[in-house]
């Protein structure tokens, strides 16, 4: 698909007006997006600006968050399963689970956090009552992760409305943002706009399952990573 195409695509979803979801639940504006525009992936080959591009849609609100990347490889310092124990709490599911956002300005509910430590080039996650490093991230794997998997991002925005309980979009805003850099994404973690979000719980048979560890940040903040950004509608 050419970029011309795909702008062409994009008004004609935008003059569509408000779209019932096809699927509920947080996933459901990525789903209907790419059965909007005809895509079996979350990325799109517009070849006329040089390969594929990530795909993210997002709904129109200052409180959302957007999921970046998930990683998790050979981070963990600790056992998972006794922190999900100890720091847990029983799902709707019946589940011992733990999901909730960790961020650097201060501790949450459950006393994580998040420090930095220049000297090594690690991000750090934190808990009040541990002495040990719950996890460690280094900063230069997780910026290269960014480099690769969002060096050229589509972001599309909808707004939303709710009737009778089903969700309908409205996509009616989209930007290609090009050229990031890894020094904007880790400043952003120092400004507290790059946040993690702990995605993990207990299986029946006593093992962990960890969903993957993400990082997300704001529509508005995400926009400052790049220093290339198109409006197409």
């Amino acid at each position: 698909m050419q970029l011309k195409e795909l702008k062409k695509q994009l008004e004609t979803l935008k003059n569509k007006g408000f779209i019932q979801t096809l699927r509920k639940g947080p996933t459901g504006i990525g789903h209907l997006l790419e059965y909007e525009l005809g895509l079996k992936e979350t990325n799109i080959a517009i070849p006329d600006i040089g390969g594929r591009v990530e795909l993210k849609a997002t709904r129109r609100n200052v409180n959302s968050l957007i999921t970046l990347f998930t990683f998790n490889r050979g981070v963990w310092k600790v056992n998972q399963k006794d922190i999900i124990n100890k720091y847990g709490y029983k799902d709707e599911q019946g589940r011992q689970a733990l999901y909730n956002i960790v961020n650097k300005k201060s501790q949450n509910s459950q006393g994580f956090y998040l420090i930095s430590d220049p000297a090594r080039h690690l991000i750090i996650l934190k808990n009040k009552d541990e002495k040990e490093n719950i996890a460690e991230w280094s900063t230069y794997v997780i910026a290269g992760k960014f480099m690769t998997k969002l060096d050229r991002l589509l972001l599309i925005l909808a707004d939303s409305k709710l009737e009778n309980g089903i969700e309908f979009f409205h996509f009616n805003e989209a930007y290609l943002l090009e050229h990031p850099t890894p020094e904007k994404f880790l400043e952003a973690f120092e400004k507290n706009e790059l946040l993690i979000d702990l995605r993990m719980h207990l299986k029946d048979s006593g093992g962990v399952r960890n969903h993957g560890t993400g990082f997300r940040i704001s529509e508005k903040n995400l926009m400052d990573l790049y220093t290339k950004k198109t409006q197409l509608i």
